[in-house]
């Protein structure tokens, strides 16, 4: 067999290696492309990730504004129930007193002295009663449905509005209210509100104190912040109450007998109004004592408002 010449197999090797070199291209091609073609798809993808998340996200929310709602209606139509009953029957109380006290004020046989200022002492109590309950709603309504309870912060002493509670919850009670000072007692409080939570705090000791004790108010300032005892001796709040004890329409003794007058609001707008003064306000009760304590810095944070009463 006879070799064919050099020339003849450089040109037989030419067209091979073209077409090797264009296959090899076109792969090159074919591969940028798949790629490109798995880029934008992985992008789509990412794409519809993103919106899908940002969907469900949103649904999410309208989700939890639905329930808010929901909640918002349900604590309103719970309030407007609360109220009628309050309307049909706590405040009923004190009203059908007014008028037995004014039906005996103006009968005959009813001239003694010592019975009118008994049945005028009767009546003041009564009036107490119902303007207490008419105070607590209006201050509800304002930190629940409203702006707030507003604060107008002064330089106050703490223990001169002690006392101011003490002599006027003395008029209306039978049990002794006795007070100990200890250290500086002034600050930048809202005098007003704090002998709103005075009043519910040692009014409340007053109601649920056994007989023929006495209340204590102890009051000691420190170099940062104030402190403020009520102490009476009675049947304990049971353990489980303490937790929810400052709730809204929650009566905390209830199950041990409701005092009338008693809406389940004193301790809640306290509450309120020490936490917007920037202080603390807990409750323990154990071995015949029941304590509440009233932990206030001498100066609210900067946060606080001062918005001029309405």
């Amino acid at each position: 067999m006879s070799t064919p010449p050099a020339n003849q197999a450089a040109a037989g090797s030419a067209p091979a290696g073209e077409a090797k070199a264009s296959a090899e291209q076109k792969l090159i091609a074919d591969l940028r492309e798949a790629n490109e073609r798995l880029l934008l798809a992985t992008l789509q993808a990412q794409e519809l990730a993103d919106v899908a998340e940002a969907a469900q996200a949103r649904a999410e929310d309208i989700t939890e504004k639905l329930r808010e709602s929901e909640r918002e209606l349900h604590a309103t139509a719970e309030f407007r129930e609360r109220l009628l009953g309050i309307i049909g029957h706590d405040l009923r109380n004190p009203l059908g007193a007014i008028e037995m006290c004014a039906q005996l004020l103006v009968s005959e046989g009813h001239t003694d002295q010592e019975n009118l200022r008994n049945l005028v002492g009767f009546l003041l109590k009564s009036v107490h009663r119902m303007d207490r309950m008419i105070k607590q709603l209006f201050q509800f309504t304002r930190a629940r449905f409203a702006s707030g309870i507003p604060l107008e912060l002064s330089a106050t002493d703490l223990r001169a509005l002690c006392q101011h509670t003490i002599e006027e919850l003395t008029l209306t009670s039978a049990v002794k209210i006795r007070a100990e000072y200890q250290g500086d007692t002034t600050g930048t409080w809202d005098g007003e509100r704090l002998i709103e939570v005075l009043s519910n705090l040692v009014g409340n000791a007053t109601d649920y104190a056994t007989p023929d004790t006495t209340v204590w108010v102890r009051v000691q300032g420190t170099a940062t912040d104030l402190v403020v005892e009520v102490i009476n001796e009675g049947k304990p709040i049971p353990e489980d109450t303490l937790p929810v004890l400052f709730l809204a329409f929650h009566r905390g003794r209830a199950g041990m007998h409701a005092k009338a007058g008693h809406l389940g609001l004193g301790l809640y707008i306290a509450h309120e109004i020490v936490r917007l003064h920037g202080g603390t306000l807990k409750a323990s009760s154990a071995a015949g004592l029941t304590t509440f304590v009233m932990r206030l810095p001498r100066t609210p944070p900067s946060s606080v408002s001062a918005p001029p009463r309405v």
